[in-house]
């Protein structure tokens, strides 16, 4: 089965993260802004989902408490795709993945995929065989987290709710 309406948590840089990102030369610019992210834990396909699980998954994220966290990446790699990384080790970033996963996991929030990431964000889906570089740092403090699903082929994201994070202003 194909993946068609994938459905993620994830985090969406800030608009100077985005301004910095935009203005890469390895950035694809038929993208817009709006859907640069950073995705925190693969769910399940909502096209092939029952449909009670999405509302089950808000239910849960209703009542996430959990800290703001900062992203930085100073490298720009290509594997499949154009990528934004860092060698750093982001624990504050993995440790806020495991204790979502751990919270949708003790209120049975259905999560098929289930998948956590190591934090990046894809700037060109394409590739662009140009390999590794360094580049002066990008990050932003995590405020909020959002529900998004992505519609495969449609270069969209339909957004099904944001929970701010503690810290947050």
């Amino acid at each position: 089965m194909r993946a068609r309406n994938p459905l993620y948590i994830m985090a969406k840089p800030s608009h100077e993260a985005q301004a910095q990102i935009i203005a890469l030369a390895r950035n694809d610019p038929g993208r817009g802004a709006d859907l640069l992210h950073v995705t925190l834990v693969s769910l399940f396909d909502l096209h092939y989902a029952p449909p009670e699980w999405l509302p089950a998954v808000i239910a849960a994220l209703d009542s996430i408490d959990a800290p703001a966290f900062p992203l930085a990446f100073d490298r720009i790699e290509n594997r499949k795709a154009v990528t934004l990384r860092t060698r750093a080790p982001l624990a504050e970033a993995r440790a806020f993945q495991a204790a979502l996963v751990r919270h949708l996991l003790e209120r049975k929030a259905p999560m098929m995929l289930g998948t956590t990431p190591e934090p990046h964000v894809t700037i060109n889906y394409r590739g662009d065989r140009l390999g590794s570089q360094k580049i002066a740092s990008i990050g932003w403090t995590v405020e909020e987290i959002l529900l998004v699903e992505s519609i495969v082929g449609q270069t969209t994201h339909v957004e099904h709710g944001r929970w701010r994070l503690r810290g947050a202003d």
